[in-house]
């Protein structure tokens, strides 16, 4: 399970709004040197999530410092939806595009028309599954404050 530690900004029916901080690799990106994930992270702040709260009878209350977690074949899945399943598309695409005609612009035709409809079913499957809990992050417990730096 993939966790982070964050703040309840906010409870919604059986929803919680958590804001976690981001979070650096290395001591050369929190300086602004490395491959400028410091800076982004600088940049977009805290993140927020909207997480399933009162998981396992846990009443949570703003201001609470909590964990979070995602399953990994959540994370997979949604990876390849996102990622894969486009780039296949985009290849079919091209190669069918090609095979019709022996023109460069039919092959690229063909694959901006596969990466289309790949986007297009990846955006679907989103919406089909943006209730289910096997893909949504859930409330583990409570943490102690020294496992969360303040979200201000």
């Amino acid at each position: 399970m993939i966790t982070e530690a964050g703040r309840v900004l906010a409870l919604e029916g059986d929803h919680a709004w958590i804001a976690c901080r981001r979070q650096v690799e290395c001591a050369r990106c929190a300086e602004g040197k490395g491959c400028g994930g410091g800076v982004l992270g600088r940049l977009l702040g805290d993140r927020l999530h909207r997480v399933r709260a009162g998981t396992g009878g846990l009443a949570l209350e703003v201001g609470d410092q909590v964990l979070i977690g995602l399953q990994e074949d959540a994370v997979m899945r949604a990876a390849v939806v996102v990622y894969l399943v486009p780039l296949v598309l985009a290849v079919i695409g091209g190669l069918a595009g090609y095979s019709v005609s022996d023109a460069d612009l039919a092959a690229a035709v063909g694959a901006a028309a596969g990466i289309a409809l790949g986007l297009g079913w990846a955006r679907d499957f989103g919406r089909r599954h943006e209730t289910d809990a096997r893909f949504q992050p859930v409330v583990l417990r409570r943490v102690g404050n020294d496992a969360c730096e303040p979200v201000t």
